[in-house]
Order: C-alpha cells, then sequence, then structure tokens
C-alpha cells in the first residue's frame, strides 16, 4: 500500500527549477536511501514531504489524500523530519525530549528515554543538560531520539550521522534499524556515504539535477556497473 505519492512534483524558485516532474510511490514499511549529487533536490524534496514548503506543481498525496490539507502540526506528529544541522528548541535537553509526550497528551516515560540515551552512548544525566552543553553529534542524537519518541508514521533523516564518527555512525544505523523493524516505519535518509545505503536501505532513489535518475531495488542499484556513484 502507498502511504505516499508524488504525482508529476516540480518545485521552481527564484525562476531555478530545483525539482522536474517527480512521481513516485512509496510503500509504507520502505527503507529508502536518497542519493545524488549537492543541490541535486534531495532536501528540497524532504522539506516539501513535511509540508515545510509546497510544490510549484504537481500533487502529494499521504495515505491518498492531499498532503496540504493536513494541519502542519498533525502532519508533522505522522512525518518526522531529522535536519542534517540539529535544532533543539528551549534551552534544555528535557524541553526537547518531554515534549513528544506533552504533544500526544502522554506522561513523560523516563525509562524510555533512557533507553534511547543508552542506545546512543549518551549518559542519563544528559536529560538535565542545556542544549548548549551539547556537542553537534550529541544534539544530532538528541534531535533524533525526539523523532522517535512521536512514534511517527514515516520518519525523514538528512544526512543525520553526517557529524557523527564511524562507531556512533554504525550506533545510529542499528537503533534507525532497530526503530524500523519495531514501529514498521517507512523510512527516507540522505546519504552520501554508498555504505550506509547499502547496510539500511532496500530500494534506492536517485536524483540528478532535480530528476530521477533511478528508483530500484538497493541491490539492483548498486551491482549496476557505473551506477554507484561513489
Amino acid at each position: 500500500m502507498s502511504i505516499l505519492e508524488c504525482k508529476n512534483i516540480s518545485l521552481i524558485k527564484n525562476n531555478h527549477r530545483i525539482l522536474h516532474n517527480i512521481s513516485l510511490q512509496i510503500e509504507s514499511g520502505d527503507r529508502i536511501g536518497v542519493l545524488g549529487p549537492s543541490g541535486s533536490g534531495k532536501s528540497s524534496l524532504f522539506r516539501l514531504l513535511n509540508l515545510l514548503m509546497s510544490p510549484t506543481q504537481g500533487q502529494i498525496l499521504y495515505k491518498d489524500k492531499d498532503l496540504q490539507t493536513y494541519p502542519p502540526t498533525q502532519l508533522r506528529r505522522n512525518i518526522g523530519y531529522v535536519l542534517q544541522k540539529p535544532y533543539l528548541f528551549g534551552t534544555t535537553v528535557q524541553e526537547n525530549l518531554f515534549y513528544p509526550y506533552h504533544l500526544l497528551g502522554h506522561t513523560p516515560d523516563l525509562r524510555e528515554i533512557n533507553t534511547y540515551l543508552a542506545q546512543v552512548q549518551l549518559a542519563t544525566n544528559t536529560v538535565e543538560k542545556k542544549n548548549t552543553a551539547l556537542s553537534g553529534g550529541e544534539q544530532q542524537r538528541i534531535a533524533l531520539i525526539r523523532s522517535l519518541l512521536m512514534k511517527p508514521y514515516i520518519l525523514l533523516l538528512d544526512e543525520v550521522t553526517a557529524s557523527l564518527d564511524e562507531e556512533n555512525t554504525l550506533l545510529i544505523e542499528a537503533l534507525i534499524a532497530h526503530e524500523q523493524r519495531l514501529q514498521q516505519l517507512t523510512l527516507l535518509f540522505i546519504t552520501h556515504n554508498s555504505g550506509q545505503a547499502q547496510r539500511l536501505a532496500h530500494k534506492i532513489l536517485y536524483l540528478e539535477a532535480g530528476r530521477i535518475h533511478s528508483y530500484c531495488n538497493a541491490t539492483v542499484f548498486f551491482s549496476e556497473e557505473g551506477n554507484a556513484h561513489e
């Protein structure tokens, strides 16, 4: 079943065409690695899918309903988006990790929070810290946990391991893979790391100059000679 569908999506900004007639179907439970050179439209596509921008032409459907008919707050509970440059609001980590519970009308669950912190090698007292006391990599991990606590149906990840070393990158990948299986998440992630794409994705969407160059099974994509674009 398609959970997301793009129908002839185009995006023009400042007289520059960023996306050209993008059409694709995303099935519930898909794990899609989104690849392509810088400036190919990957992040712009994610912003459209999270209702941070509107397409110039075409239509995006979420659960067979026009994306733009959903209230933004409701949509962003269902479609989580973790940016390459992490954004933490307020002043403390606690504000960020308690926020999903408040939004969902639940009591904050410290056991659940601590389990997530341990999975990404952050101490339990991280909750007590100010945002400014965290490194960029730590902020990225908190932003990811915050999104996972929202229990989204779809998770968009924009190079979330770009600022992490190899050890922490593999930890984040393990967490993402575990949560994807546990919650039956539909996962789309932007990466420039072909190894990461091969480890996490079962489909590859390759964009080039704002157009779909390839959308296929990951094994097929990486096995085709000259198509890995490393």
